[in-house]
């Protein structure tokens, strides 16, 4: 069962992460503000419904699966997953969430008609976070996977 939860965790996570970049790059390129402002708003509430719950099933499976097979450090393959899906977790808390909220408040506040350079700019931080964090989750996942020794 715990197995299970596990795995159900790294689908939302990874899931949401992934569909989430594909659906907010693909509607950023059409500029409509409002649908734009749409997306995001979406975006945030998949992100609290299943990103955030994904990660806490990764991490509280996760931490109840590592003694079986003698703990965190016991194997490279263990360590290191749970290292990188810890960095991409804290990116995406400590990053891309508050430039996602902050591009929503943009949004809302600019009347222009057109996305402003500072939104712009901070989607380019954002896209930089986004692959990154989402290749450290691949990564882990291909060692969770194949469980390299």
């Amino acid at each position: 069962m715990i197995k299970t939860l596990h795995i159900l965790g790294v689908v939302f996570f990874l899931g949401n992460s992934i569909i989430g970049a594909f659906w907010r790059l693909s509607v950023l390129k059409s500029k409509d503000i409002s649908v734009v402002r749409h997306a995001l708003k979406l975006t945030k509430l998949t992100d609290w419904v299943f990103t955030l719950p994904g990660a806490l099933l990764i991490g509280v499976t996760g931490h109840m699966l590592a003694p079986k097979f003698g703990g965190i450090a016991a194997f490279g393959w263990i360590y290191h997953s749970y290292a990188m899906l810890t960095v991409a977790v804290l990116m995406w808390l400590a990053g891309m969430l508050p430039i996602q909220l902050k591009q929503i408040r943009m949004l809302n506040e600019d009347d222009v008609g057109h996305l402003s350079p500072q939104f712009q700019k901070l989607t380019l931080i954002w896209n930089t976070l986004g692959i990154i964090a989402m290749l450290l989750t691949l990564v882990a996942l291909y060692l969770m996977v194949v469980r390299p020794v």
